[in-house]
């Protein structure tokens, strides 16, 4: 674009005016789209260096809604999701679904995609890669991609119409609580906090007060000293109350945050039939496989789907003598 423009540009001698993969992953990745403010980026470690470093992130000074957004909060998170997975690419140019969401049971490694050209669809493997590079540290974990996407499809379409016909459970139950029951919980939370900060508030006002005496001579030194030392003591109860009350109330509002986010996410479909990666980093967190139990004939495979948000988990079993699965608990 800019050398369309006739601008300087570090690169003179390129010939295309496609963004680069840098590029792409650079604009993926900042927040500045969210409508936010980010400084300290970067650093110079003295003013005689002109140099500039990368700053850890947990640097940065972030001040947020300082300008109209241009994406979403969820399409952000679900790009970050999706492009902290590793993947590779197919010779067909296409990516699995499972591509760095299947983990093994055992070792708790990724299970990767096996395929080749001489492969018909229903020989597409996943494997444990622990056992790939040696055979001595895990199992195969072996399972088929074909019976993975039948369990996968089949508890995302039970999950869509448990949702659709039972909202309100499906959100207590992912909440763990009665949905009043949190409420009241909340609000007596709240509460709790309000009238800590205010006794710390007031604790302030009191210390002040009594060095004031103190110096005037109203209190004696030793006199400050015993009520000082138990203004101070009061003071830290409260403040370690406190800090424990918001971290009750931000963790359960996060959860309920959460929660009304997968519901919202759910309730945009109506049926599943294929799988894709986008579907996938929308809706799960994470596919755990077990080893196989039992010999040719009557071999069976436990499959747990954790979803997003970790709001539930499904725990299926492929048995392959009959080819189906059967769901055990949600």
């Amino acid at each position: 674009y800019y050398r369309s423009k006739g601008m300087n540009v570090c690169n003179q001698n390129a010939k295309t005016k496609h963004w680069g993969m840098a590029t792409v992953v650079h604009i993926l990745e900042r927040m500045e789209y969210l409508g936010h403010t980010v400084n300290y980026k970067t650093y110079r470690k003295s003013y005689k260096n002109k140099k500039l470093y990368e700053n850890p992130k947990e640097n940065w000074l972030i001040t947020e809604n300082t300008h109209e957004p241009i994406i979403s909060q969820h399409d952000f998170d679900l790009v970050q999701e999706i492009r902290s997975h590793k993947k590779r690419r197919q010779k067909s140019g296409t990516v699995s679904p499972f591509a760095g969401m299947v983990y093994c049971a055992d070792c708790g490694n990724t299970l990767y995609v096996g395929r080749a050209q001489t492969m018909t669809p229903n020989q597409e493997h996943m494997m444990c890669s622990t056992y790939a590079h040696d055979s001595d540290e895990c199992t195969a974990h072996y399972i088929r991609t074909c019976v993975l996407t039948e369990i996968v499809l089949g508890e995302l379409n039970k999950l869509v119409q448990y949702v659709r016909d039972n909202e309100d459970e499906f959100v207590r139950r992912a909440m763990n609580t009665n949905t009043t029951t949190q409420d009241s919980e909340m609000q007596t939370a709240r509460k709790a906090l309000k009238v800590a900060e205010k006794r710390i508030n007031e604790l302030d006002d009191l210390f002040e007060r009594l060095y004031e005496d103190n110096v005037s001579g109203k209190i004696s030194d030793e006199r400050f000293a015993t009520m000082s030392a138990r203004y101070e003591t009061e003071q830290s109860r409260l403040k370690a109350d406190a800090a424990k009350l918001s971290e009750t109330i931000n963790h359960k509002e996060q959860k309920k945050s959460d929660v009304m986010s997968f519901v919202n996410i759910v309730k945009k479909y109506e049926e599943f039939t294929e799988l894709t990666p986008e579907i996938m980093h929308e809706l799960i967190d994470r596919i755990t496989v077990h080893a196989p139990e039992g010999g040719r004939g009557n071999r069976t495979q436990q499959v747990d789907i954790t979803f997003r948000f970790k709001v539930v988990t499904a725990t299926a079993t492929a048995d392959f003598k009959q080819y189906y699965v059967r769901r055990k608990a949600v």
